[in-house]
């Protein structure tokens, strides 16, 4: 019986729509928290506390602390995502790359757990590879923009993210990893040590941040990390991984809506064709994953 008809489908879709809604509005979060605080001490206070509250709570409901070798591989997996994908985001943002633009270049972290599955001998399919290139040339199309917000290193960092961020999904689906919402205690708490450890070398300025930008870390612990996080980590261990990755093209709409409305940020003529483009190519890509997985 596969995940979806267990008894634990029933909290795919809510699990589906938190990633969705709530990871589309993080790129406009982490931009009004940038205003007044450094990129890695930002992160790093909200995954310190994150990581608190998640893995207190789960001792006071008693439940068994993972093994040293799980321990260590959600610890990797942490630092991976959380770090080498969501740490370079933040740079990126803070940089000057609009959020619409960074939620338009992350549509590509599909196609990308697509060719990971390759270091496994799963390599894509006719299909898959269609997909992978239409996706593809809408991301030329989007770097072609002479009007391109944020600097071209700051465009590339978000590339690298979503190599990371990718790589680190593939690689969790397939070692000993803890049970339920202990993962995302586990992985949030390496990746706080992580960002601490970054914004000590780096000398960051820390100040004291406005309520704005404090109110929007809140949201950032609170719903991105706790809700949204938790959400992912449970779809990436239970359903496939196009369902699992399916706010990747789903997330740049809301990111583009929320930063033209609140943070005055512009659709360029690029990102007009390259965003429906780059979403046709994953949902190619997507549907091609599921029909090779369904036939097998």
């Amino acid at each position: 019986m596969g995940p979806m008809s267990s008894g634990r489908g029933s909290l795919v879709v809510p699990a589906v729509a938190s990633v969705w809604i709530i990871w589309g509005s993080t790129y406009l979060g982490i931009e009004i928290g940038l205003e007044t605080m450094p990129p890695f001490f930002m992160q790093g206070s909200r995954f310190v506390l994150a990581s608190i509250l998640v893995l207190a709570w789960l001792k006071w409901r008693g439940t068994p602390w993972p093994t040293w070798r799980q321990t260590r591989n959600a610890s990797v997996i942490g630092v991976m995502l959380l770090v080498g994908g969501l740490g370079l985001v933040t740079l990126a943002e803070d940089r000057g790359v609009d959020t619409g633009l960074v939620a338009t270049i992350i549509a590509i972290q599909p196609m990308l757990m697509s060719l990971w599955g390759g270091l496994w001998r799963q390599w894509p399919r006719r299909w898959e590879w269609v997909g992978m290139v239409i996706g593809l040339g809408g991301v030329v199309i989007l770097v072609a923009d002479n009007g391109l917000s944020g600097s071209w290193g700051g465009v590339a960092l978000v590339f690298i993210a979503s190599f990371n961020w990718s790589l680190g999904s593939a690689i969790s689906r397939r070692i000993d990893m803890p049970s339920g919402v202990m993962t995302t205690g586990i992985e949030m708490a390496a990746a706080a040590v992580g960002y601490m450890l970054i914004s000590l070398l780096r000398r960051e300025d820390i100040g004291v941040p406005s309520l704005r930008s404090s109110l929007a870390v809140l949201y950032l612990l609170t719903f991105g990390s706790i809700v949204a996080f938790t959400a992912f980590t449970y779809l990436i261990a239970t359903v496939r991984p196009p369902l699992a990755m399916s706010y990747a093209y789903v997330n740049p709409l809301i990111a583009v809506v929320l930063g033209v409305l609140f943070a005055d940020e512009s659709v360029s003529a690029n990102m007009a064709v390259a965003l429906p483009v780059i979403l046709i190519g994953v949902a190619i890509v997507t549907n091609a994953s599921r029909s090779v997985q369904s036939d097998s």
